[in-house]
């Protein structure tokens, strides 16, 4: 009997070299067996031949005569019964390729594209477009009366647990917060969610028109958009906030400017009509407001007593950048605060501006209840 063959070689060079991309983005390298045999072992290796038989003398004993019909016909190829797929899973099938395709980093999906995909939009059901305005009105004003809590929205929740003021929800940080907002599942409450995703996003100074799903790109709007639109939503009656309003004493004490004498300042600069009320602070009466009449022509005077003193150098930004300045008790010398005349008199410098939604929480208790937040842009009387 002959001997049988050795099979042929089939080392790492048989083998196929592929690229996978794990989680974290990097690829590592990996030897497979490849998706067809080699070319050695495509065909079965012949088997050795029976050694040849004793020559027998007339016909083989106990055999049938051959005939035609001993075999039986073979099937043809399309009679034949289908494979069974083989359970390994090659790189190009795990990911839904075609076998045999090398699956690079530009075939692997990027995980935050995958939870994108699993991000589905709520069917957002018909909100009316006034019901929407009015959600997002009230919760601008509540999240404004809390000082407290519109810092923590500003500090992304760093100083305690963000709580949606429509349900009740707990959220991690503020995207989540606006996520759950914009895809709340409540009909009933479909309003108010997307009032306070709008809010939210004024507030914080980025675009309430873009989805906030998990790249952030809704985050990214100008600063002049910005600022237009918190400087859209202000108080009704139109109000003006006059800061800096301290007067000095005969004693040296200071003191703060009486409802009498701010009217009295008020019609020198040519505006009747209002109502004047002082506020308190820390250090005594700083501020007052000044409450126009609840009517177009109100919001034009308190609007022209706001432009009147910006024009002056004295409006919000200016306030903002000297306020920080501590007042001495005689009525200190800082001529940003403090004008003194030709004869040694003391005159109080008047800041002054617009009041808007922002503004609500430096506010007494009865005015933060009796003010309304309204848009300029979409001035509505009626409401």
């Amino acid at each position: 009997m002959a001997s049988i063959p050795p099979p042929p070689q089939y080392g790492l060079e048989s083998l196929d070299r592929r690229n996978v991309v794990l989680s974290d983005g990097t690829v590592r390298t990996y030897f497979a067996l490849p998706l067809e045999p080699p070319p050695q072992l495509r065909q079965p290796l012949p088997l050795p031949l029976p050694p040849f038989p004793a020559r027998q003398l007339g016909p083989p004993v106990g055999l049938p005569p051959p005939t035609a019909e001993r075999w039986a016909p073979m099937r043809p190829p399309a009679a034949l019964l289908p494979m069974p797929a083989p359970k390994r899973k090659w790189e190009g099938q795990a990911n839904g390729s075609v076998p045999g395709e090398s699956s690079g980093r530009q075939q692997q999906q990027k995980p935050e594209e995958k939870r994108v995909a699993k991000q589905v939009k709520v069917e957002t059901p018909d909100v009316d477009a006034k019901q929407l305005k009015s959600s997002f009105l009230k919760m601008v004003k509540l999240m404004n009366e809390n000082a407290e809590q519109k810092k923590n929205y500003r500090a992304n929740g760093k100083i305690s647990q963000l709580k949606c003021i429509v349900c009740g929800r707990d959220s991690i940080d503020l995207h989540s917060l606006l996520n759950h907002s914009y895809y709340a599942k409540s009909a009933e409450l479909r309003a108010d969610h997307l009032g306070l995703h709008k809010a939210l996003c004024v507030l914080m100074g980025w675009n309430y028109s873009v989805d906030p799903v998990h790249k952030k790109a809704y985050q990214t709007l100008s600063t002049a958009d910005a600022e237009a639109n918190q400087g859209d939503l202000i108080l009704w009656p139109p109000t003006v906030i006059i800061e800096n309003t301290y007067k000095s004493k005969n004693d040296g004490q200071k003191d703060g400017m009486s409802n009498k004498e701010m009217e009295g300042k008020l019609r020198e600069m040519g505006f009747v009509g209002a109502s004047v009320k002082p506020l308190s602070g820390k250090d005594g009466q700083r501020s007052m407001l000044v409450k126009f009449a609840s009517s177009l022509a109100g919001l034009s005077e308190a609007e022209r007593l706001a432009q009147s003193l910006e024009k002056q150098g004295h409006g919000r930004a200016e306030w903002y950048r000297v306020r920080s300045v501590p007042p001495g008790a005689d009525g200190g010398s800082n001529p940003l605060l403090v004008k003194v005349g030709a004869k040694g008199e003391r005159t109080w410098v008047l800041y002054g501006y617009l009041a808007t939604a922002w503004d609500l929480d430096a506010l007494d208790l009865e005015s933060k209840q009796n003010a309304v937040i309204k848009s300029r842009k979409e001035l509505d009387l009626s409401e």
